[in-house]
């Protein structure tokens, strides 16, 4: 998007009424030059979805013209900070266009191809001066996102990683067999006359050490091992039915969970466990069609199959990755998949869908369980997937066909995940897909109301989460956002929210990059705002930290 495309009056008459400027448009005064801190935003906006950065405008003043702001000389000043503040060098489009009768810098900030990113501003240094765009701010990410971010220059192969304290007797005998037999029935000429473990070593299931000796691969493990969490710690399925359409709700009897378990083994024995998990948690409607009757599942078992073995075969399996395990919820309205790591940096939510079009982050996973075959006894049966790029293609013409809404996919760094929504519950998949922003005036008006409800009137405090309610009488979510001190507080609400466990502080400061008197004063802010609690001792290394309960609830912080 160049900077005419950009519509500077549609983008004002928006940002009036929300009383603020949104994820992809960044608005400053500039009154006394280029403002620092914008290198932070044009770091974000390449590393995400690209974005417009528009100086010469007054947010506190209504977004009116900025009083005393130099057009020409801000806009010399971006161009020099975009070519030299930041590495690789912003490419922005950057003109002087007219507003209510004054000058304004409009810059359009293009999104880096993958195999450049990330962008950095210099002077931090590529793991401490590199941004996403997170709401209408700028986040710096941790080491584990830049390693990621990197992947885009090279080609991942985690899966092909030796796990050295393996050895063949972890495989599963029934799993192995099976691949055997079908790699020799189905490709004879390669295979003819070849050794079990030459063949295991040739599909990538096994490999060398330094030492030479044979052991089995990440992906071997994965695909035909009896037991993989043994070295895989959390390469596992965690399924969890919730309640209502939130993970902050409970029943009557203040249960938080209507089922819960963890699921382990090989991936085919993962998807055939987790889909009979599901199975005992959906309900299904009968109707009678002459002599037969005809029952109907919740949601149509070959999209929820396709979603669960995708997010298993295309999660990250980094070591930092395999800190993580893959996620099924269980809510009302839909079935939430969560895979960590995000899309393969060669892949786009935007291509998702295409035929033919597969860019696996684990190519020799992938091509493994091309040729595994799910175990015996249970429902599944054939190979776990075709490698032939129609996964995504396949789910969503399936949903369509059951008469659902389409599969709502939501990329972020840290993390993919693929929402399947209910018969009936198209307005909340349009609303999800659409990023969660409200549409319509009357909406905008009841989420205006609420968010100055519940925002804290002290400019130096920041929203920290945000949460969605369904109002009575509303057609759609409305999204309140809660606030908390400071600026790392935000950072470490988000790390408590994703940690299975109560996290100590010094975790807390190797993942966020903080210094130790950082992370303890946030700590303290945060457990006065009654945002998280701390257990254990009083003081020492036994202490650790967790999110309140209920500190999702607007009503609980005003």
């Amino acid at each position: 998007m160049g900077v005419y495309d950009f519509d500077l009056e549609a983008f004002v008459a928006l940002a009036r009424k929300l009383g603020g400027d949104t994820e992809r448009v960044e608005v400053k005064s500039a009154a006394g030059g280029v403002p620092k801190g914008l290198a932070e935003t044009l770091s974000s906006f390449s590393n995400t979805s690209g974005g417009t950065v528009v100086l010469g405008l007054s947010e506190k003043a209504g977004f009116k013209p900025a009083v005393g702001f130099d057009a020409r000389a801000v806009a010399d000043g971006l161009a020099q900070m975009c070519g030299e503040k930041l590495e690789p060098p912003v490419r922005a489009s950057i003109d002087v266009v007219e507003f209510e009768g004054a000058p304004v810098v409009v810059a359009t900030v293009p999104e880096l191809p993958a195999n450049l990113k990330p962008c950095y501003v210099k002077a931090r240094g590529l793991y401490q001066g590199t941004y996403v765009r997170v709401g209408d701010g700028d986040r710096r990410v941790s080491p584990y996102e830049v390693d990621r971010l990197l992947e885009g220059c090279h080609e991942a192969q985690y899966d092909r990683a030796v796990v050295s304290e393996s050895s063949a007797s972890d495989f599963d005998d029934e799993l192995v067999e099976r691949f055997l037999v079908r790699l020799r029935r189905v490709h004879p000429r390669a295979f003819r006359g070849m050794a079990d473990e030459d063949l295991l070593r040739a599909m990538g299931a096994m490999g060398a050490d330094e030492e030479g000796e044979l052991h089995p691969t990440v992906a071997g493990l994965l695909a035909l091992g009896r037991y993989p969490q043994q070295y895989l710690t959390r390469a596992h399925v965690s399924f969890t039915v919730y309640p209502g359409r939130s993970k902050g709700e409970v029943t009557d009897e203040n249960l938080r969970f209507l089922d819960s378990r963890e699921i382990v083994g090989s991936i085919p024995v993962m998807i055939s466990e987790t889909m009979v998990a599901l199975r005992r948690n959906m309900r299904v409607s009968s109707r009678v069609e002459g002599a037969f009757r005809m029952d109907t599942p919740d949601y149509p078992e070959d999209a929820i199959r396709e979603a669960v073995a995708n997010a298993l075969i295309h999660r990250d399996y980094s070591p930092e990755g395999c800190a993580s395990q893959v996620q099924v919820n269980m809510y009302d309205d839909r079935i939430e998949v969560m895979s960590p790591g995000g899309l393969s940096p060669a892949m786009t939510v935007d291509r998702l869908g295409e035929l033919g079009v597969s860019e696996p982050r684990n190519p020799v996973l992938a091509k493994i369980l091309g040729e595994v075959e799910y175990a015996s006894g249970y429902a599944e049966q054939g190979t776990v997937v075709e490698n032939k790029g129609t996964g995504y293609f396949h789910m969503r013409q399936v949903m369509r066909k059951a008469g659902h809404p389409d599969p709502v996919p939501q990329d972020h760094l840290l993390v993919f995940v693929l929402n399947l929504y209910k018969k009936g519950a198209e307005s909340e998949a349009r609303w999800a897909a659409a990023g969660g922003l409200p549409e319509g005036d009357r909406q905008q008006a009841r989420e205006r109301k609420l968010l100055e409800r519940y925002r804290d009137p002290d400019p130096a405090r920041r929203i920290v989460r945000t949460v969605t309610e369904w109002p009575e009488g509303a057609d759609r979510p409305i999204t309140m956002h809660i606030v908390a001190p400071g600026t790392v507080d935000c950072d470490i609400i988000e790390f408590l929210e994703e940690a299975e466990m109560p996290v100590g502080s010094q975790r807390l400061i190797e993942a966020l990059g903080k210094s130790k008197a950082t992370v303890s004063r946030a700590l303290n802010r945060l457990m006065n705002e009654g945002l998280i609690e701390r257990l254990g001792p009083g003081r020492g290394p036994g202490v650790v930290y967790r999110l309140s309960e209920g500190v999702a609830r607007p009503a609980d912080i005003v």
